[in-house]
């Protein structure tokens, strides 16, 4: 339950002087108490807290400060909970009295976990962006785009293994508690033996054993199968990596490096504030996620008039959500047009990381194969693995897989004329000068590395985090006149609160 404005208690301690004795006028946690509104997050959180029942909780608006000097001092939550306890600034910054006793740590992660949910994150991006219009911090109506990756904590594991194991698992807790279930063991097949022959070999040991788990009364054991069961089912094991984590997915730093998990796709405006982000799997290409990071920055209060990112923005579909209100601040790579032009078929992107085409299975043609014509026009021919495409469990519906030719490719038609319009546009002196600021969104993805629970997540929505827009941009008005210890740090030292909603 959470207290209304008539249970709060009015501070009458007599120690309440000694914040204005020993607290410099110019110390940090001073000057954001001074200007930063955080009155915003009791209201907004109100609708997380039964109105009518349970022991008062903690106020929300202590407890996202709580996790603001977390962020802001890389703290654990032991740690800053003792700090809190001792520190006369700590307390002054949570509207707390020099005597009063701090929480127990516990509930910092109870907070994340069961308080902060997605839709509360979307709202406190929206108000510290709206906050930071008010006081003009904003200027421009231009976002600069990209993406940076996220690892999954899990391994990743072909589908071959995630069955193997299980069926694994299953066996172990038989001999366990089921015994005589394993007499009727079919034989395994050999370690050499491919993803067919473990799916049939799964499809065996649970249809033998079918009646006898369910006789049998184990939890686990019955849990188990189930879950051999749904993954199997249609054969949908063919399709996943992990399956501790199936929204992951590999995706490419390079043509010849590659990363499991997901990407995170920030719209940042020019004054290095976050007005959106958006995630994906890692395999999902960059371009197709303009609309959305436009919309959520619209939505959040910025009036959109240039976007500035790299060369995968550039496309058809893109250039026209753009149209003529919003400058597309981005150079065209000949083959990403080629295959923006081309309209590809559904599933098919260009991977601007590899430099490649990327069919619907996530994977990257070999080479391509350039031939120009008498009238301008530049075809395309984008040769793809024989061998990779027999394997594939998508050849019956990709347009590469099922061709009847010896050589597996995807044909573009790169029309010149097209692009000349565009090309002009490219090598105007506005463009270039414009181009030059792109460099700011690479330091923010610098600065989300350096997370270790965003460069590591172990669900996609444990990525989910709410910038501290606000606090860094006055904190960067006020830098030169704060006497302490954590102005040196400038933009790499406080940009996000990260708000994680994790099981770990």
């Amino acid at each position: 339950m959470l207290r209304d404005n008539s249970q709060l208690k009015l501070s009458l301690s007599p120690y309440q002087g000694i914040y204005e004795a020993i607290i410099p006028e110019n110390h940090l946690l001073r000057r954001i108490k001074e200007y930063i509104d955080f009155s915003f997050v009791n209201p907004m959180l109100r609708k997380q807290y039964c109105e009518h029942f349970g022991r008062p909780a903690k106020e929300p608006e202590m407890m996202f400060k709580l996790l603001f000097l977390k962020k802001l001092y890389d703290l654990s939550d032991e740690t800053l909970i003792s700090s809190a306890q001792t520190d006369m600034a700590y307390k002054y910054f949570l509207d707390l009295e020099p005597e009063a006793k701090m929480i127990d740590p516990s509930l910092l992660t109870k907070f994340r976990k069961t308080r902060i949910t997605e839709d509360i994150l979307e709202e406190m991006l929206k108000e510290t962006i709206q906050q930071a219009l008010d006081k003009g911090l904003i200027k421009s109506g231009t976002i600069i785009v990209d993406s940076t990756h996220t690892n999954a904590s899990v391994r990743a594991q072909s589908p071959t293994q995630i069955l193997r194991n299980m069926s694994k698992q299953l066996r172990k807790e038989i001999y366990k508690s089921a015994y005589e279930l394993s007499e009727k063991f079919p034989e395994k097949p050999s370690l050499e033996a491919g993803l067919d022959e473990e799916i049939t070999y799964t499809k065996d040991l649970l249809q033998t054993l079918a009646d006898g788990i369910a006789d049998c009364g184990n939890q686990k054991i019955q849990e188990i199968a189930k879950k051999m069961n749904e993954l199997i089912e249609n054969e949908q094991i063919r399709e996943i990596r992990s399956k501790d984590d199936k929204d992951a997915r590999f995706g490419h730093k390079t043509a010849t490096s590659t990363f499991y998990g997901y990407k995170n796709h920030i719209a940042m405006t020019e004054e290095r504030l976050i007005a959106g982000i958006n995630v994906t799997h890692g395999g999902a290409p960059d371009g197709p996620e303009l609309p959305g990071l436009i919309e959520k920055a619209q939505k959040n209060g910025i009036k959109v008039t240039e976007v500035i990112g790299d060369m995968a923005y550039v496309s058809d579909d893109n250039l026209e959500t753009c149209g003529k209100e919003i400058a597309l601040i981005a150079r065209t790579n000949t083959a990403v047009a080629a295959a923006a032009n081309g309209r590809l078929k559904e599933g098919f992107c260009f991977n601007k990381d590899a430099g490649m085409l990327q069919c619907p299975a996530g994977e990257l043609a070999t080479r391509v194969e350039k031939r120009a014509a008498q009238n301008g026009n530049t075809y395309l021919k984008y040769v793809f693995s024989k061998v990779k495409c027999r394997k594939c469990p998508l050849r019956e519906s990709c347009h590469v897989g099922k061709s009847t030719s010896k050589v597996r490719s995807y044909g573009i038609t790169q029309v010149s004329q097209k692009n000349q319009e565009r090309l002009e546009f490219e090598s105007s002196e506005m463009f270039k000068n414009r181009l030059k600021i792109r460099h700011r969104i690479e330091e923010k993805n610098g600065e989300l590395k350096r997370s270790p629970r965003i460069a590591k997540s172990r669900f996609k929505r444990a990525v989910c985090h709410v910038p501290s827009n606000v606090f860094y941009s006055i904190h960067s008005k006020y830098k030169k006149n704060c006497e302490t210890e954590r102005t040196s740090y400038g933009i790499r030292s406080w940009h996000f609160l990260n708000f994680l909603r994790t099981n770990t």
